[in-house]
């Protein structure tokens, strides 16, 4: 695939903890059984999860100048992503987040976006932009400025030069930057979000309600994450919803950022509603099955393995006919 995708957001490193019980009350102590440090961020974790399906990935960030950074940025380099764009600010450390997970592997986040929140606008290189295919968002760039003028910065870079956009919406950006969240969805072509998010943006919490939202506000395709309960994929076609694929989950940490991915490869390539939906939520699953993200994010390889055993097993008919469809495809 020709054209590179260029993410703006967030680069952290992650620090998580396996928690032998469940999170302790206010002023409790939560014993842990392991520690796992990880590249963070998802745009860090969706671009990587690209590369390992071919596409060119190139970030617009803020870091550091510290150990964190040092750890972080030869994995990213190795992996072939542009750092063009990673602006490095020594005044602020690089961000962190202390992740605790339980048992069942649902993960608590606490994070300190360090110097993320000072991206600035006028050092990001447009040339970035010049052979871009698709331009994807981290709503958490809306939290704090200059980041958040930074990304309408690049939101108009992208715009004139005709270049997708896509948003990948959380729940606290969801909650505090409701307003801009809504200025924003006429730019988009693409928004990825759950069903606390879109509650918090738009006061909706019925699935098919809250993707006719987006739809009528001129999203292209949008992708409604539903936890346990699967996904939900429309577009101005077709609406698809799947239930969730079959895995151990030990981690969820990365599992958005992995359905991001498989979203924006499958609409990249003109897929339709299903078969974007059936990738997104593979890689999804996937990604919840390993400790951390970073770079133990699933790529192509991986999904192909994992759809390969899920074709020529008993399971629900829609997800099996995806599996075969997306093995054809891919």
């Amino acid at each position: 695939m020709s054209g590179r995708v260029v993410l703006l957001g967030d680069i952290n490193l992650d620090a998580i903890l396996q928690l032998m019980g469940d999170l302790p009350k206010p002023g409790g102590d939560g014993l842990a059984s392991r520690l796992v440090t990880s590249i963070g961020g998802g745009i860090c974790n969706t671009a990587i999860t690209l590369r390992r399906f071919g596409v060119s990935a190139a970030l617009i960030a803020c870091i550091g100048q510290d150990i964190w950074a040092q750890a972080i940025l030869p994995d990213l380099e190795a992996m072939g992503i542009n750092l063009i764009g990673v602006q490095r600010n020594p005044q602020v450390a690089t961000g962190i987040a202390f992740i605790a997970i339980t048992p069942d592997g649902e993960r608590t986040m606490f994070s300190c976006r360090g110097a993320n929140g000072l991206l600035r606008a006028e050092t990001i290189p447009a040339e970035l932009f010049d052979d871009a295919v698709l331009l994807q968002l981290s709503a958490y760039a809306l939290l704090d400025a200059p980041q958040r003028e930074a990304l309408w910065r690049a939101v108009s870079l992208a715009e004139e030069r005709s270049i997708p956009i896509s948003l990948d919406l959380m729940s606290e950006p969801a909650r505090h930057c409701a307003e801009e969240v809504r200025w924003l969805l006429p730019h988009l072509s693409l928004c990825v979000l759950g069903v606390e998010e879109a509650n918090f943006a738009f006061g909706l919490s019925e699935p098919q309600a809250i993707v006719a939202c987006l739809l009528e506000r001129g999203v292209r395709m949008a992708g409604l994450k539903l936890g346990r309960e699967g996904c939900l994929v429309a577009d101005q076609k077709y609406s698809v919803r799947l239930p969730a694929f079959p895995v151990r989950a030990v981690d969820s940490t990365g599992a958005g950022d992995a359905f991001c991915a498989g979203l924006i490869y499958g609409w990249l390539r003109g897929w339709d509603a299903f078969l974007c939906a059936g990738l997104a939520g593979a890689l999804g699953a996937l990604a919840a099955t390993t400790w951390g993200a970073g770079m133990s994010m699933p790529g192509r390889e991986a999904v192909l393995a994992y759809l390969s055993d899920l074709g020529n097993r008993t399971l629900d008919a829609d997800l099996r006919v995806v599996a075969l469809k997306l093995l054809e495809s891919l």
